[in-house]
């Protein structure tokens, strides 16, 4: 017994073809033997390196390396019947008296193609742990768990169970080598190797066997490392500083150019504008006097006008009231009555004119319609004859006469329609049954004839169902036994009958599925709420300020560009402002929507149509109490905004108002609204808003935990009852000796019922054939079709003549109705025009009469009056224009009053603006303003850019704080209109620009550092222990590839070829890595040869870096250190003519043992070098279809070779027993298949101790 673990056994429990199968080994070695077909392959699939990777990809387990037989289709394939499937695979090492053992419980569905795989250690032996129950099934898991207690594990995981196999078995194998071994196994699993093997892998092989750098001695330098990355760390966060001091700068300086460009543009601007307003003030007296002037002129002259109106006026009355004037005061009257008169006269003859003219239209259309009527008539009349003969040669007269009865044109229609299609189906019929008659004759004397036959055949078929009825009875009798039985022994399932199986099974079923899918929908609910809830604490916990929900109304897009902030950021509570009246003030704005309106340091709302702006200029100020009782602000226009909403105790009758009681009012719509707390104003309030909404947060995730908990707990119950169902039914006693009874009795009643159906339809063809013969033999009148279509074709067009002369025979009659009325009334106008005529004629005869009796005297009077009245008519015009112009002089006059007051108001306020703008510029130029502004730029500046700027550098303020907190304090402090940005660095107040310098100074010592650190830690790594452990390593390594080659110097094939391996450096790296590799051999290094060393590995950890900057500096550095990437392995054979290099060429040019020889030789000194690092670890090598094309002497040699490598053999062959001398012993199984139906696979077991083969018994 060696003193490290061998492997034992190992054992398939129902997987594949193997229903319990144990493979015994024999001095760690086992050969699985047999035919193709009979699974050796397979096992070696199942086995290993699977137990050793715990990986169950199709492309791992397959020997060949494809994926076209998964673990699901080993379980579930080859014609498994059952819908679920359990089996186990394992495997028992030993060491001295210690045991260890490791496998797997695989469960597949058919439900799914996902294999369930749980995975188990122990110190238990097969057989002291059973891994089936009584009634020989698998273990369910939990009894599995049970079974093992506390000598071993049942695994969480795949990697937990990976972990324990290679820490125990392993010990000190890392993963990276543990992978780099599980890799060698598998290669040389691959079928028929020699065969497949490319030359060309073998030094990636070879390399991964050597062992790697002890990564203990990389911790050291690795943790220097990661100091100077702290350090590049904080190189990098200074450049980020210094980045955003110089954009922070930068805003400040177009901000303080602006600020001091627009205080001394003010300045100028105010002296310009003082002297302008002085002399606007004085052109403005000048002006009002010159218009007091024009002012009086219009008055005087509008007195003269009214003195000439009165006495005109005065003039036309006395004329008026002369008695001369007086007595021919008729003639006007008479004259307006006369013209009156005349238009009368004039509208009722165009009246009686247009009347005429349509009477004479109507009368011509009556006419016209009565001569249309008779011609329809007369096509009526002849349509009707020609129908009335159709009817009567089809033999239809009465139908014409009935339909002529019909005033409705539509039901005589449907009346003809009717009667053609019964009397067409008759004569089809009787034209059918005259032939049917023929047919049926002869139809019936065959169907008496198959009568006969066919009661012959009935007797034997009754006969038949006898018999398989009986047999069913008997086969029923015998089910319902087994059935009851099992039914009994259900626990999922509770039936009493059989056809009540499959509908319990599918309600069991879908109770399973509705419990799975409500837990699957709430544990995706949970999971999506879980999420849900990470995600937003998770953004609660990057955030400083928490916004308030956005509407989706609004354009966050405009948002996060725009200028300004909302009105939350730009306020405060003023101290001592209670705490319910802070929630409640909070509340109302936020239920109004002012909370989060938006406030632009312009008048540039209208950018966006989709937000709400807070607008200063739009609401005057509020009286008496505004928001500003209790709200602070550092932005003038959020102060001015503020002063326009009044503040009470509760919400006042101002237009835009909040109450201290929650309650708001915009204009007509108010509301209330109330919180304990504000969130959302104050920096305090929003980072406890922030924390307590994180700390409720990670409550409901702990409680979505638990409650995620349970319901795979749940899930996993569901399962193992879906197990159970799944086992119950499999179980259930088989139908078939009753289906097969079944079958037949209904074959020979149906067979039966053929036959008697067969009688009955031939006695009921022949009875139908008689029936149809003497139904129709009488009749032989069959009517005429041609006749009766051509009577249809006649009465439809005479029908529509018919309609035409009636609708034509309406409108005659309508029409001359009309005509009669539109005569009548053009009489009755001809008649009023005759009498308005005549009244006009009496007028004028009346008027020439007075005008012949009125003197001379009034009609001299008449033209003096008409005078007067035409120049008073003038006077009344000329006085409103004169009224008119003295209104716009006496407002003129009002305006230049104004104008004189304020030009001489506001050229005092000049000269107060003109004093401020002065003292205002001495100001800012005393400050930090005029560093940070560097050269004030000349021309002039736009102040409402001032407002844009300042908010951009309160963005930028606010952005930077963010990225410089906890370091340097920035503060916009106000300063009458503007703002000052002050910086604090290490208790020094500064402006932006020493800011920038003083970071600027303190990274150029920083880098400064990272150099020398730099510096020292290489000179660290290349003169300590790590330069000495690498050489170690490389040392080692040489002589390990020295052994190698003394080992393989023993093997030479019957035609002289030997094999060995040489390790050299590799000529496709960089150039100067053989130099650095033999500097590393020595210790006694000169300046040049330690800065060539510098140099070569600074190069190699910015590549390492560059490659793959997310992993940590101990993987990187073991990259860069990994001596076995500088060299390669290169394969030399030796045919009698010295040593060459193993190309395609040359290996092409062998023969197949020889290629065998020559690949499977490094191979063996690869898995030996692997093992040699771990002297207690099981030494597996897996060899699929061994040694094809090898003769038996060189098989002996490879064999011995093995031995000599003291590696642990595992084979598979379908020739090969391996009873070699040069093999101490080996354990085969002979595998075999029944051939009586059986697809079981069983073994015999035999033994090879080097002298003789023997069985076991």
């Amino acid at each position: 017994m060696t003193d490290r673990w061998q492997p034992s056994r190992a054992g398939i429990i129902n997987v594949w073809r193997y229903y319990d199968e144990i493979f015994s080994f024999y001095q760690g070695r086992l050969l699985l033997r047999g035919p193709n077909g009979t699974g050796k392959s397979k096992a070696l699939e199942l086995l290993l390196p699977y137990l050793f990777d715990a990986n169950l990809r199709p492309h791992r387990l397959s020997t060949f390396g494809s994926a076209d037989r998964t673990m699901h289709w080993n379980l579930m394939g080859e014609g498994n019947q059952g819908s679920t499937r359990v089996g186990y695979v394992w495997l028992e090492f030993q060491h001295g008296e210690q045991w260890f053992t490791c496998g797997a419980r695989l469960q597949a569905t058919t439900n799914t193609s996902n294999v369930i795989a749980t995975y188990f250690t122990t110190s238990l032996r097969i057989g002291d742990l059973a891994l089936v129950n009584e009634a020989g099934r698998p273990l369910t898991k939990s009894d599995l768990i049970d079974a093992i207690g506390d000598y071993g594990v049942v695994h969480a995981s795949p990697a937990d169970y990976r972990h324990t196999v290679r820490t125990t078995l392993f010990p000190g194998v890392s993963e990276q080598r543990y992978d780099s071994l599980i890799t060698a196994l598998l290669q040389l699993r691959t079928p028929k190797l020699s065969e497949r093997l490319d030359p060309s892998v073998l030094s990636s092989l070879l390399s991964k066997a050597l062992p790697p750098l002890d990564q203990s001695d990389l911790t050291e330098i690795a943790e220097g490392f990661e100091r100077l990355d702290r350090q590049r760390e904080e190189l990098r966060r200074l450049d980020e500083e210094i980045s955003t001091a110089e954009r922070l700068a930068d805003v400040q300086r177009g901000y303080a150019q602006r600020v001091l460009g627009v205080a001394a543009r003010a300045l100028e601007s105010a002296t310009e504008q003082l002297e302008d307003l002085t002399r606007a003030a004085r052109m403005s007296e000048r002006r009002y006097q010159r218009q007091i002037t024009l002012t009086d002129e219009a008055f005087d002259q509008l007195a003269a006008l009214g003195r000439e109106a009165s006495a005109v006026d005065a003039q036309i009355s006395g004329i008026s009231d002369l008695p001369a004037y007086q007595e021919g005061k008729q003639l006007d009257l008479l004259r307006q009555q006369l013209s009156a008169a005349n238009v009368r006269a004039s509208e009722a003859t165009a009246h009686a004119v247009k009347l005429r003219a349509r009477a004479v239209a109507d009368d011509e259309q009556a006419e016209q319609a009565k001569s249309d009527a008779a011609a329809r008539a007369d096509e009526l009349r002849r349509s009707a004859v020609i129908a009335r003969e159709a009817a009567e040669h089809a033999g239809m007269p009465s139908l014409f006469e009935e339909i002529e009865s019909h005033a409705d044109a539509r039901s005589g229609r449907q009346l003809l329609t009717a009667a053609i299609e019964s009397r067409s189906t008759e004569i089809n019929s009787i034209s059918r049954a005259v032939a049917a008659h023929e047919k049926a004759v002869d139809a019936r004397n065959a169907a008496r004839q198959r009568h006969e036959e066919t009661r012959d055949e009935l007797d034997l078929a009754t006969n038949a169902e006898t018999v398989a009825q009986r047999t069913f009875e008997q086969a029923f009798a015998k089910f319902r036994a087994d059935f009851d039985t099992w039914a009994h022994g259900c626990s999922e399932l509770n039936v009493s009958e059989h056809g009540e199986v499959v509908e319990a099974a599918a309600r069991a079923r879908e109770e399973f599925s509705r419990i799975e899918a409500r837990l699957e929908e709430t544990r995706t609910a949970l999971n999506g709420q879980l999420s849900q809830y990470n995600a937003i604490r998770e953004k609660l916990a990057n955030q400083v300020d928490v916004p308030p929900p956005a509407p989706y109304t609004r354009d966050d897009e405009y948002r996060a560009h725009a200028v300004g902030a909302p009105l939350w950021r730009l306020v405060d509570f003023r101290p001592g402002t209670p705490l319910p009246v802070r929630g409640a003030v909070e509340a109302a704005l936020e239920a109004s929507g002012l909370l989060d309106a938006w406030l632009t340091p312009d008048n540039s709302f209208g950018m966006s149509d989709r937000d709400r702006f807070a607008e200063p200029s739009l609401a005057p100020p509020a009286p008496g109490y505004t928001l500003l009782e209790v709200l602070v602000t550092d932005d003038e226009r959020c102060r001015r905004f503020l002063e326009g909403v009044a503040f009470g105790d509760t919400a006042t009758g101002h237009a835009v108002a909040i109450g201290a009681d929650g309650t708001w009012r915009l204009a007509n719509a108010h509301g209330r609204w109330t919180k304990d707390f504000p969130t959302y104003i104050g920096a305090d309030a929003r980072k406890r808003a922030r924390a307590g909404r994180i700390a409720e947060l990670t409550g409901l995730i702990e409680q979505l935990a638990t409650d995620l908990s349970g319901v795979d707990a749940a899930l996993n119950q569901i399962a193992v009852r879906r197990a159970t169902l799944a086992g119950e039914m499999a179980r259930q006693p088989s139908t078939d000796s009753i289906e097969i009874a079944e079958e037949q009795r209904t074959k020979a009643q149906l067979r039966c019922a053929a036959r008697k159906d067969a009688v009955a339809a031939a006695a009921q063809r022949v009875a139908d054939a008689e029936a149809v013969v003497a139904q129709h033999a009488a009749t032989t009148d069959i009517p005429d079709a041609d006749a009766l279509s051509a009577f249809a074709t006649a009465a439809h067009r005479w029908l529509d003549d018919r309609h035409d002369a009636f609708t034509t025979e309406a409108l005659s009659v309508e029409a001359g109705s009309r005509a009669s009325t539109s005569s009548a009334l053009a009489d009755e106008a001809e008649e009023t025009t005759a009498a308005r005529q005549q009244e006009a004629a009496d007028l004028a005869i009346t008027l020439e009469t007075v005008e012949r009796a009125a003197g001379s005297e009034f009609q001299a009077l008449d033209q003096q009056l008409i005078s007067l009245r035409a120049k008073a008519l003038a006077l009344a015009e000329e006085r409103e224009l004169l009224q008119d112009k003295q209104t716009g002089l006496a407002r003129t006059l009002g305006t230049l009053e104004e104008k004189r007051k304020g030009d001489t108001a506001r050229a005092a306020e000049a000269a107060v603006v003109h004093e401020a703008a002065e003292a205002r510029y001495r100001h800012l130029t005393s400050g930090h303003l005029p560093a940070d502004a560097g050269e004030v730029p000349d021309g002039p500046v736009d102040p409402r850019l001032i407002r844009d700027s300042e908010s951009r550098l309160g963005a930028a303020v606010h952005q930077a704080q963010h990225q410089l907190a906890g370091r340097i304090d920035l503060s916009l402090d106000p300063d009458d209109d503007v703002t000052v940005l002050t910086a604090t660095l290490d208790g020094a107040r500064m402006g932006a620009h020493a800011l920038l310098q003083a970071l600027q100074a303190e990274r150029d010592r920083v880098r400064t550092h990272i150099t020398d650190g730099e510096r020292d830690l290489f000179d660290q790594t290349l003169t300590g222990d790590t330069r000495r452990h690498i050489a170690q390593r490389i040392q080692g390594a040489s002589e390990l590839v020295g052994t190698m080659n003394q080992r393989l110097e023993r093997v030479q094939t019957a035609s002289g070829i030997r094999v060995q391996l040489d390790w050299q450096v590799d000529p496709q790296l960089p150039p100067g890595t053989r130099e650095a590799r033999d500097l590393l051999l020595r210790s006694d290094l000169n300046d040049d040869e330690r800065a060539l060393l510098h140099q070569f590995f600074r190069e190699r950890v910015e590549e390492a870096r560059a490659h793959d900057s997310a992993t940590g500096w101990e993987q990187q550095l073991a990259q860069v250190l990994d001596y076995t990437t500088w060299h390669q392995f290169v394969v030399k054979v030796d045919r009698g003519e010295g040593w060459v290099p193993v190309t395609k060429r040359v290996h092409g040019a062998l023969s197949g043992g020889e290629k065998a020889i020559v690949l499977h030789l490094p191979l063996f000194a690869a898995a030996a070098a692997h093992y040699h690092a771990t002297p207690t670890a099981p030494r597996l090598i897996l060899l699929d279809e061994v040694f094809v094309g090898v003769d038996a002497t060189n098989r002996g040699q490879l064999l011995e070779l093995l031995v000599n490598f003291d590696l642990d053999l595992v084979l598979t062959s379908d020739h090969e027993w391996c009873d070699y001398r040069e093999l101490t012993g080996i354990a085969i199984h002979q595998l075999t298949t029944g051939t009586d139906g059986d697809d079981a696979v069983t073994t015999v077991r035999f033994t090879w101790d080097g002298h003789s083969l023997t069985a076991d018994d």
